[in-house]
C-alpha cells in the first residue's frame, strides 16, 4: 500500500498519517485504458461513408466544369428506380410488401460491368420511405463496387 506522511504526531499531537489504497485505482485505470481500447478498434466497422450533395461555389465562374453523367438510385414507396441524367431509367418494383433486393443487386451489377470505372451513385430516397430500406440500398451499392455513395433528397431526379 501507498502512504503518505504529512507530519505530526509530536508532543501530544494526533498522528495525520493516512494510507492510501493505491491498487483500486490501478485496477480503475486499467478497466478505463482496455475499455477505451476496445471501442477504439471496433468503431471503424459500424461507420458508413457517404456524403450529402450540397450546391458549392464554383471558383472560376468563366470555366465551366465537363457535365458528368450522374448515376442515381431512387428509393421509393414503389421500389427501386436507377436512373442517369442521361435519361435512361430502370424500374425494379417491389416483390408484394417487400423490396427487391436481389434483382437491385443484379441490375446495379450489370450497369457496373457496363462502366467499370465508375465509382460514384447519388441514392435519393423518397418522402415516407423508412430508414432501414435507404441504408439497405447504399450497402446493396457499396457491396457492388460504387465506393462513393452519395445522400440527396427524392426531389434531385
Amino acid at each position: 500500500m501507498g502512504g503518505i506522511s504529512v507530519g505530526g504526531g509530536h508532543g501530544g499531537k494526533k498522528s495525520v498519517d493516512s494510507e492510501i489504497p493505491l491498487v483500486p485505482f490501478i485496477d480503475l485505470l486499467l478497466c478505463c485504458v482496455m475499455f477505451l481500447l476496445v471501442t477504439a478498434v471496433w468503431n471503424r466497422l459500424a461507420r458508413l461513408d457517404a456524403n450529402q450533395q450540397t450546391p458549392g461555389q464554383v471558383s472560376n465562374p468563366t470555366e465551366q466544369p465537363p457535365e458528368t453523367i450522374r448515376l442515381y438510385l431512387q428509393v421509393t414507396g414503389t421500389g427501386y428506380t436507377i436512373a442517369s441524367s442521361a435519361g435512361e431509367r430502370i424500374e425494379i418494383p417491389k416483390n408484394g410488401d417487400e423490396y427487391d433486393g436481389e434483382t437491385l443487386r443484379t441490375r446495379l451489377r450489370e450497369r457496373r460491368q457496363a462502366e467499370p470505372n465508375r465509382h460514384d451513385i447519388i441514392v435519393a430516397p423518397e418522402d415516407g420511405v423508412e430508414y432501414h430500406q435507404v441504408i439497405a440500398a447504399m450497402d446493396l451499392a457499396i457491396g457492388e463496387g460504387y465506393q462513393e455513395v452519395s445522400l440527396s433528397d427524392g426531389a434531385t431526379l
